[in-house]
């Protein structure tokens, strides 16, 4: 990710779907997961920011945090269809997140659906400081 410091690029995997993020601090990688996982289920730049939804997770230690932050964010789309263009973290401290999520529900007939995400696979999960720099990968099932 030399070509962009903050947020996230798209990794090969064999049968799921993975990326790969990076921010300066913790808010930046909540932030870019969110823009993530959305941005694999539909195109970003056909969904509007006409509505806005408040995401809360818990978990201990910042990997059981992260990943229940991308599930809640999958729930929302899964109960609701709403799927997010912009993402704003709030808050990030030990045991909970939460930010606000700027999109609108899913319309086939508007916007260009890229893939279902089934759940946030534990295989190769991984949240890390390195350089003073806040990494994580996730792979997702699809």
């Amino acid at each position: 990710m030399t070509d962009r410091p903050d947020g996230y690029r798209q990794i090969e995997h064999t049968a799921d779907l993975g990326v790969e993020i990076e921010a300066a601090d913790l808010p930046g990688l909540f932030s870019f997961g969110a823009e993530a996982l959305f941005g694999l289920i539909a195109d970003p730049g056909g969904i509007e920011e006409k509505g806005e939804i408040t995401v809360t997770a818990t978990g201990e230690g910042w990997e059981e945090l992260f990943h229940a932050w991308l599930r809640e964010l999958l729930a929302q789309f899964n109960l609701k269809g709403f799927v997010g263009r912009r993402c704003e973290v709030d808050e990030v401290v030990p045991g909970c997140a939460e930010g606000r999520i700027k999109g609108e529900t899913l319309d086939l007939k508007r916007h260009r659906f890229y893939t279902e995400i089934k759940g946030v696979t534990y295989h190769g999960f991984r949240v890390w400081q390195e350089n003073g720099r806040w990494r994580a990968r996730v792979i997702f099932d699809v």
